[in-house]
């Protein structure tokens, strides 16, 4: 049987929308198509914006969890050990996050202990759902046991929505669909209890997290008021979202600075979503524009954290 359109969506991600939504997409990818494949331009386009070191992950839509069995975990395989190759020919200018098998929680286990000891990574990009699972299933656990044990960071962008029948106009799908898919995953990460057993995580969201640390007060209320909500949780949930990295893809200078003043300049990391249209072409400038920002705490931002976390050198 045929799946659903939106269950496909990851599959196909040029043909969701209205016409227009895909006239636009079919354009852009005529403008996307020599960045992602010249290292060349991208280099180009780093020094443009000012970007020493870029840390690289595939477009979601290269995460190949529909893919089942052996030929599931070489699509993994063959990705990282391309990923490690770019790397090593620009070691000054990459860093590499792999890509997991999710699929198959063994083999993911597997190839997160490769891209450890064998690639030289220091973290990974998955997805906020996997085929519909969250990544707060229970089938995941020995996953994060092992990336806790491996000290490696979990970098999660969004797939696009799963349920994208009230999305298809105005390009909703990416606008709302994202940072709404990084609310719901950083929920059920701290209210299914995986960041209080595993508090050594280093998870960092794309898109500043989404909607969820502007608005985390409704969290913590719910949390106070309702035993359905704290039931099996013991500290507030704002103590575990705490926890978590945020880039600085938020768009507007006012909003980077809420995100700073709320979580610490020592939790956001510049991110550029390069080379998206979506993305921020000036990512230096827009940190620039935040008011109040020490010397000190811009360097975190724009650097030391990222180099913290992933082990890079000055």
């Amino acid at each position: 049987m045929a799946k659903p359109e939106a269950d496909r969506l990851g599959r196909k991600p040029l043909q969701f929308g209205n016409q227009l939504t895909k006239d636009v997409n079919k354009v852009q990818l005529e403008y996307l198509r020599p960045k992602m494949e010249s290292v060349e331009l991208r280099i180009a386009d780093m020094d443009a914006m000012g970007v020493d070191i870029q840390a690289l992950s595939v477009s979601p839509y290269h995460l190949f969890y529909w893919v089942g069995g052996e030929t599931g975990l070489e699509a993994f395989r063959a990705i990282n050990d391309d990923l490690a190759d770019l790397v090593q020919a620009h070691p000054s200018r990459f860093v590499g996050l792999g890509a997991i098998p999710l699929q198959d929680t063994d083999a993911a286990i597997s190839e997160l202990k490769r891209c450890s000891s064998d690639l030289g990574f220091r973290g990974v990009e998955i997805a906020t759902q996997i085929e519909g699972d969250e990544i707060s299933n229970p089938r995941f656990e020995t996953f994060w046991d092992t990336v806790e044990e491996l000290e490696m960071v979990v970098f999660i962008h969004p797939t696009p929505f799963t349920h994208p029948e009230r999305f298809t106009d105005h390009f909703f799908i990416n606008m709302i669909g994202h940072p709404l898919e990084e609310t719901l995953c950083a929920g059920r990460l701290i209210f299914d209890g995986v960041m209080e057993r595993h508090p050594g995580l280093k998870i960092v969201f794309a898109h500043g997290g989404g909607y969820l640390p502007a608005y985390a007060g409704r969290f913590d209320h719910a949390y106070h008021a309702r035993k359905d909500v704290s039931h099996g949780l013991p500290k507030p949930p704002s103590e575990y979202l705490s926890r978590f990295y945020f880039d600085t893809m938020v768009f507007e200078p006012d909003q980077l600075g809420f995100l700073i003043n709320k979580y610490g300049s020592d939790h956001v990391l510049l991110g550029t979503d390069y080379p998206y249209d979506m993305g921020e072409v000036d990512p230096l400038g827009l940190i620039n524009k935040v008011d109040g920002l020490s010397e000190d705490d811009r360097d975190l931002i724009v650097g030391g954290n990222a180099a913290r976390l992933l082990g890079i050198e000055g």
